[in-house]
């Protein structure tokens, strides 16, 4: 039997968006039954000890549902491992910029979702104990009941530019640990609450973080006497140490620090408390000024343009709204299937190859969701964001607005029960937007549109209430001065919450690389390499004026569809632009189109 007695014992892990790997592998290998949980889908288990489960920690519905399927599949609950953790890495906040949005988004994650989670752990061990007692079971109260929540060492130093974060983790692995320990005993004789503080910790969140050997110094060395960071498994068997009341048992709590002595945060570089009189080649080697109690500013990236990859997965329903006409056929439909059964596999497989599956917006229609369950749940799995484009890729002035809105509301309800969220982004089929819908998507409250082109490289916001742009009538009896007015002024518009990521014909590879027979101006046999030296010199173009663009964020949208970018002829320059972009290193930053709205939105409150 392990020396840790975790043998037979059920333990349920919850995490947002991305757990510890070995959070999962370490309890199985101790004999332990986990259920595992998170906001992403999980890969299916390679152990039948291993319940996958997907879920948000933020819902108690949600969580309620996730506790009884774990209940139902392994029986009483023993070990609740809290790993909830959220942050924008992107930027960095001074409190007196940091945006509300920001604030709350984290907290609703790290705080809300981590007591939601150890109150539902807390009511099934309730339930199960009641009902031991009701049966004269056995040893009325469940052993080893324990929680272990993560939190950071950022709520013991802070960090600056990231406040929402470090108030977050210092209120759980404090506040909440040292609260619940004197409540669960009046639940449990024996129960116990403790705490993870991690420093930084090698997982694919960090990727690239720390390659410089500057910030390496500034944040694992210098004031780390074991000048590393953690592995995975160094935080998981510390999880496991104080979950098991063998080796932990009179431990409660606690908050357990995993950051290699880690003895405070480095404030001043050597360059900034002497200036030029320090060689910048020079290896930090002499005495840098230092300090337990003060958080560092964590140096900020190089300004980078956003490079905001989607695909739109419209498979047959492309034919079947703004695509239909009397003749359409078979034929015509059978490239919707190639989208699915091949165009799909090709874009997901390219998109791991290059690691950017997470950093890219998959626009679906409610009919290719419903149509190609499993291309779909293979495209959630890759860790995407989920945008909404139509059900039946109708367009808005194909349907009346209340037609319009049910089709919405059945495209929200079909996303949020494969996803586990609510979608957050929308693109009108065939950009055929309406005043009707803008409105729509305010009203479900979604953070972008991306179908208008009002600009071609900057987020913006749209209007609260468009009106429409009526059109002449220049009908003989018409007079002159019945169309001769100007559109309102811009500073009239009441401007909505709602965030525009432009979208354009030339940012997308269907119209000139996909034939359509029944299209007037269909295309189709353009050599790619003019397509890809065209993204090319816009690319260029942009960047050239990054100097003059300092208060504006600069985005590169691209559109890509699985029946022409997953054709044989076309794949391969899709993967030789996208490699070409990362050629510009730090100049470049592939990110999905939810966090660039987010990033703008900040970025606004900002100028």
């Amino acid at each position: 039997m392990p020396s840790s007695q975790l043998s037979n014992l059920t333990t349920s892990t919850f995490s947002s968006p991305s757990p510890l790997p070995d959070q999962y592998l370490l309890p199985i290998a101790q004999g332990c039954k986990v259920t595992a949980h998170d906001l992403r889908p999980l890969p299916q288990p390679g152990s039948p000890r291993l319940l996958p489960l997907c879920g948000d920690i933020t819902s108690e519905t949600s969580l309620e549902s996730s506790f009884s399927q774990a209940l139902a599949q392994f029986g009483p609950i023993h070990i609740l491992a809290a790993n909830a953790g959220i942050t924008d890495e992107s930027a960095s906040y001074p409190i007196w910029h940091l945006p509300s949005e920001l604030w709350d988004r984290v907290h609703a994650t790290n705080s809300r979702g981590t007591f939601l989670t150890i109150k539902h752990f807390l009511r099934c061990a309730e339930k199960v104990q009641q009902q031991n007692a009701t049966n004269g079971g056995q040893g009325v109260e469940l052993p080893n009941l324990a929680i272990v929540l993560t939190g950071s060492e950022c709520g013991k130093f802070g960090q600056a530019g990231h406040a929402e974060y470090a108030t977050g983790k210092a209120g759980l692995q404090y506040g909440l640990v040292r609260t619940v320990k004197n409540e669960i005993v009046r639940l449990n004789a024996k129960a116990r609450i403790n705490a993870v503080a991690p420093g930084w910790v090698d997982t694919e969140l960090i990727a690239g973080r720390l390659d410089d050997e500057t910030e390496m110094w500034r944040e694992a060395q210098a004031t780390v006497p074991l000048r590393k960071i953690a592995k995975p498994e160094d935080v998981a068997r510390t999880v496991a140490f104080l979950a098991s009341h063998r080796a932990a048992g009179h431990v409660s709590g606690q908050c357990i620090s995993v950051d290699g002595g880690m003895e405070g945060r480095v404030v001043w570089t050597q360059e900034e408390v002497l200036g030029n009189r320090v060689d910048q080649g020079k290896a930090l080697d002499a005495n840098p000024v230092t300090t337990v109690s003060v958080p560092q500013q964590i140096p900020s990236k190089p300004r980078a343009i956003k490079i905001a990859l989607s695909v739109d997965f419209d498979a047959v329903s492309g034919w079947l709204g703004t695509g239909k006409t009397p003749d359409n056929n078979l034929a015509d439909y059978s490239s919707g299937f190639f989208s699915a059964r091949v165009g799909v596999p090709r874009l997901l497989k390219l998109f791991q190859k290059l690691k950017i599956s997470d950093k890219v917006t998959w626009a679906i229609p409610g009919h290719s969701m419903e149509s190609f369950p499993k291309q779909t749940q293979d495209i959630i799995e890759s860790g995407c964001e989920i945008a909404l484009h139509g059900y039946s890729h109708e367009g808005a002035y194909q349907m009346t607005e209340i037609q319009e809105s049910d089709v919405l509301e059945k495209c929200i309800e079909l996303a949020t029960s494969l996803t586990g969220k609510k979608p957050r982004g929308y693109r009108a089929p065939l950009y055929q937007l309406r005043e009707s819908t803008i409105n729509l998507l305010q009203k479900h409250n979604f953070l972008y549109d991306s179908s208008l082109s009002h600009h071609d490289s900057s987020p913006y916001y749209l209007p609260q209430n468009p009106l429409p742009i009526q059109s002449i009538d220049f009908s003989p009896k018409a007079k002159a001065a019945d169309w001769m007015h100007p559109l309102p002024k811009e500073t009239e518009e009441p401007t909505s919450t709602l965030v525009e990521i432009p979208a354009n014909w030339y940012g997308e590879d269907m119209t000139p690389l996909q034939f359509y027979p029944h299209t007037a101006n269909s295309q189709g046999y353009v050599d790619v390499r003019v397509i890809e030296r065209m993204w090319m010199d816009r690319f260029l173009w942009l960047r050239s004026e990054l100097d003059d663009r300092k208060d504006e964020l600069v985005c590169f949208p691209l559109v890509l569809h699985p029946d022409t970018s997953g054709m044989a002829h076309v794949i391969g320059m899709i993967e030789r632009f996208l490699r070409w972009l990362m050629e510009f290193g730090a100049e470049v930053e592939f990110s999905t189109f939810a966090s660039i709205a987010e990033e703008w939105v900040a970025f606004d409150a900002r100028s």
